[in-house]
């Protein structure tokens, strides 16, 4: 029987305001045995949107953004809540198009799909979440980054759950740091990377196309789950994988790196 993945995301910088479900309700998220340190971060993070200066230090925002950052944060256990497939917007969210995907892929996003988060730590994307505003570089408790305090107890839950043929690690490095992939139990784990080749044939990675190649890419592995997680056909799946932009795997830059095999998606 096909193994399924595990597909990690990064949440997205903007999120979308207001929300049509009920507050915060912490024992709804999955994961629950990470609550008690979500009670403390949510309520550092209440205490923190009262000090101004501080807040706008450590969030990385100022004027009208922090005004709006520091009034979501102060309402965290009020304020109304949306799925986190809904509050996480920007171009990866939007490159995934997950309104237009069909019921078995939608079914695949949410049981395959697990975005890492400052404040929560991790969420399924059915997760009802309020707005708010913290980056996992954040040393909010512990005088520790948030990735830092997370890294044991998310390690511990992806272990928990199963275990994987594949690992698609799509997490920036900020949000990589909140997880020790060497204990979980998995049999392969993917990381991607754009590159485009320069008029003197050197390769170079592309940031600007990142998000919306990522997106793409995780809505071709939710439509084809079975292949996502086995790992000798994801790599044909991977292969598969083509974007307008004229990206496609190139398999002679495929490495190890970081106990990982890194895919190269190249535009010629």
């Amino acid at each position: 029987m096909p193994t399924a993945p595990l597909i990690l995301l990064p949440p997205s910088e903007g999120k979308a305001s207001g929300g049509n479900g009920a507050a915060l309700d912490l024992g709804s998220i999955s994961f629950p045995w990470l609550n008690p340190t979500r009670e403390r971060m949510a309520g550092a993070l209440m205490k923190l949107s009262g000090r101004p200066r501080v807040s706008r230090k450590l969030l990385g925002v100022k004027g009208p953004a922090l005004d709006q950052a520091n009034t979501e944060n102060a309402s965290l256990e009020s304020s109304a809540t949306m799925r986190a497939i809904d509050r996480y917007t920007g171009v990866m969210y939007s490159a995934i198009e997950y309104q237009s995907l069909d019921d078995a892929a939608r079914e695949s996003f949410a049981q395959n799909v697990i975005i890492m988060s400052g404040l929560f730590g991790a969420v399924r994307p059915f997760n009802m979440i309020p707005a708010y505003k913290l980056k996992m570089g954040v040393k909010l408790i512990r005088n520790k980054t948030c990735a830092a305090v997370w890294k044991p107890l998310i390690s511990k839950s992806f272990a928990s759950e199963a275990n994987y043929g594949v690992i698609w690690d799509l997490l920036p490095g900020e949000h990589s740091a909140a997880w020790d992939p060497a204990n979980v139990p998995h049999e392969t784990r993917f990381t991607v990377k754009f590159a485009e080749r320069a008029a003197n044939g050197e390769v170079k990675t592309v940031t600007h196309w990142s998000k919306l190649l990522k997106g793409a890419l995780v809505r071709h592995l939710v439509e084809n789950i079975t292949e996502a997680g086995s790992p000798q056909s994801a790599l044909e799946l991977a292969a598969d994988f083509s974007h307008p932009e004229g990206f496609k795997l190139d398999p002679t830059l495929t490495s190890e790196v970081d106990h990982a095999t890194e895919l190269v998606f190249l535009n010629e």
